[in-house]
């Protein structure tokens, strides 16, 4: 049986680059060799494509191993040989077959339907979710009407856009959080007014927007994913993240337990897996989380993200991530599908969706450039 061709593209001009080398580095070792030929494809941090073998080890990026840009750069096109990727140095004339490509990219600038649509442009199949909801997630406050009119839950919040915010409608203390950000990075907590410019100039230092959310002060915090596949949606196992600080903080995520190995970095050393909670608390973030995923179109593996009010009992919305942090396998293997067969089916639900995607409509026929009254100046 020939082996697919699957392209692995990661990094990116990004405060996100090194979680997405990490994500990359998983996958890549998890994929099946005997069923894909893995072609890495890396986003450095000036969005030059590259392509290397070295590319694939963790330790070209942890010893920062020299890489020839002129002569590792590539890119993406099709001909009527298919979907393909050619170096661009003088020597190489011709391009190698790629027929899938996953996008393992996170954060504002590539996750936020900016890669989606290259590869759109392309045409290439990919397993991540289209322009369009990519875009949407991307941001937390649209997120936040979108769901809300469909009766989701999510804490209330004002926009904020400057150092200037007045008729703050919620009471201390505040969570303020750049717009489009992922990974707890830029997030500040407000316990008084007066802190309010000083914090938002510095969110404002990663994002032109923010959100300001009251902070909730008794809660727990519950993650659950979904796999879309041909079949429909499957929601994982879902996990509670336990932590001292008031909310999930970048450190907490992924610089303790520095020694930790590769294939077990998950983005949480305080985990349970599975959250002990009542069945129907449990069956309401499934349900909320495969609603979330039918209503906002989001295909691939996404991962939701909720704050659970112990005082009002009460589940809100908190984060949405179309391509979490190492695919949030580790939520998948709980309910006993192993990491390679999770791409496995991710990769063959993408091949059928690209199938049916090229069956559809795209050009129409005009006599519109043939009208006499068209005048060209």
């Amino acid at each position: 049986m020939m082996k697919l061709q699957l392209g692995v593209l990661f990094g990116g001009k990004s405060v996100e680059h090194d979680i997405s080398i990490i994500t990359a580095v998983q996958v890549m070792k998890n994929l099946d060799d005997t069923l894909y030929d893995i072609i890495p494809l890396y986003l450095d941090k000036d969005n030059l494509l590259l392509s290397s073998p070295y590319l694939k080890d963790l330790k070209t990026f942890q010893l920062g191993v020299p890489i020839d840009k002129k002569r590792c750069r590539v890119f993406l096109y099709k001909d009527q040989g298919g979907y393909k990727y050619r170096f661009l140095h003088k020597r190489c004339k011709n391009g190698a077959k790629i027929d899938l490509i996953l996008p393992l990219v996170h954060g504002m600038g590539v996750e936020d339907g900016t890669v989606a649509g290259m590869l759109e442009m392309v045409g290439i199949p990919y397993t991540s979710a289209e322009v369009g909801p990519s875009a949407l997630v991307q941001d937390k406050a649209w997120t936040k009407d979108v769901l809300k009119r469909h009766g989701i839950m999510c804490l209330p919040f004002i926009e904020v856009r400057s150092e200037t915010v007045s008729d703050i409608p919620f009471s201390l203390p505040l969570i303020l959080k750049p717009a489009h950000l992922g990974s707890s990075i830029g997030i500040e907590i407000i316990r008084e007014y007066e802190e309010l410019p000083e914090k938002i100039s510095q969110v404002l230092l990663y994002d032109d927007k923010a959100i300001l959310e009251p902070l909730l002060t008794n809660f727990r915090e519950f993650n659950c994913a979904v796999l879309k596949t041909n079949k429909g949606y499957t929601a994982s196992e879902i996990e509670e993240i336990v932590v001292q600080n008031p909310f999930y903080a970048f450190s907490d995520k992924y610089e303790k337990n520095q020694t930790v190995e590769l294939s077990k970095i998950t983005g949480a050393g305080n985990r349970q897996i599975p959250a002990k909670i009542p069945i129907e608390l449990k069956k309401e973030i499934e349900e909320t989380t495969v609603k979330i995923a039918e209503v906002l179109d989001l295909k691939g593996i996404v991962r939701i993200d909720y704050l659970y009010d112990k005082d009002r009992e009460n589940l809100y919305v908190n984060e949405i991530n179309p391509i979490p942090g190492s695919l949030s396998f580790y939520l998948f293997e709980k309910k006993g599908l192993s990491f390679p067969e999770l791409l496995n089916q991710l990769i063959k639900s993408t091949l059928i969706h690209h199938y049916q995607k090229q069956k559809k409509i795209t050009s129409f026929s005009s006599s519109v450039l043939n009208k006499n009254n068209l005048i060209n100046k």
